[in-house]
This record gives C-alpha cells, sequence and structure tokens, in this order.
C-alpha cells in the first residue's frame, strides 16, 4: 500500500526534532510513499523557517532542500487538481480545528485513496472522521 506523507512526517526525516527517530526507525521499514506539490511546498517554507529562526543557513536549507528533492523523486508524486482545494473547504467547515494546509493534505490523501501518515493529532482525529485510514508510526 502506498502511504500519503504528511509534511510533519516529512520534516524529522531532514531535520532533528522529538519525532525524527521514531519516523527514520519507521521509513527504514521501506514504505511506499506518496507526496504531492503541496507537500514540496511545506517542506521548503519550514526549511525556510528554519534560516528565519536561525536554526540552520541558508546553505544548510540548501543542502537539506537538496537532499529532499533527491529522496523525493524515488516516491510517488501525485497530481491534483483545483478541486481539491474546494474539497479541502469542505473539509474546513466540518472540523472547525483543522489547518487550512492540512485539510489540503486530507483532500488530496482521500481523493487518491490512500493511507495518511501524520503526526499532528487534529489532522489525524479530522481523517480517522473522514474514513481516511491513517498509519501508526
Amino acid at each position: 500500500m502506498t502511504i500519503y506523507l504528511d509534511t510533519s512526517v516529512v520534516v524529522p526525516l531532514f531535520v532533528d526534532d522529538d519525532h525524527a527517530a521514531r519516523v527514520r526507525a519507521w521509513a527504514k521499514s521501506g514504505p511506499n510513499v506518496a507526496l504531492s506539490a503541496w507537500t514540496l511546498t511545506e517542506v521548503t517554507s519550514a526549511l525556510s523557517m528554519l534560516v528565519r529562526t536561525k536554526r540552520f543557513t541558508q546553505a544548510e536549507r540548501n543542502d537539506l532542500k537538496k537532499a529532499f528533492d533527491d529522496w523525493s523523486r524515488r516516491g510517488r508524486m501525485l497530481d491534483f487538481d483545483a478541486e481539491r482545494f474546494n474539497d479541502a473547504r469542505l473539509l474546513l467547515l466540518r472540523h472547525s480545528r483543522l489547518r487550512a494546509p492540512d485539510a489540503l493534505h486530507l483532500a488530496i490523501a482521500r481523493w487518491s485513496g490512500l493511507e495518511l501518515a501524520t503526526l499532528n493529532g487534529v489532522f489525524r482525529e479530522a481523517a480517522i472522521a473522514e474514513g481516511v485510514p491513517v498509519v501508526e508510526l
């Protein structure tokens, strides 16, 4: 089964944080993964935030981005159309605690019929409520 990865799972693959050991151990099991252009955008934003907060330099961010880009080519890249934004909007109306970026990820995962991996509790709850299977990490 292919698993759609939320940004909360992707970033710890490249950046040390509280979840890195658990996510990296799970990734070593070799799951088939899927990403979207939205994932690429969010990961790049997260890496840039680490520069703004002075955790990484621009050069370090560029190295992390290159590593991420190389890694992401091994996964399945999902295409989605503008209708997923409307789906995300409807999800936001049903789940008031869900953030817009997560609603778009959820819309993409549900539309693609894929399992989801996320570390975000609110996102996880919304996915389960919407009938999207969530992988335990």
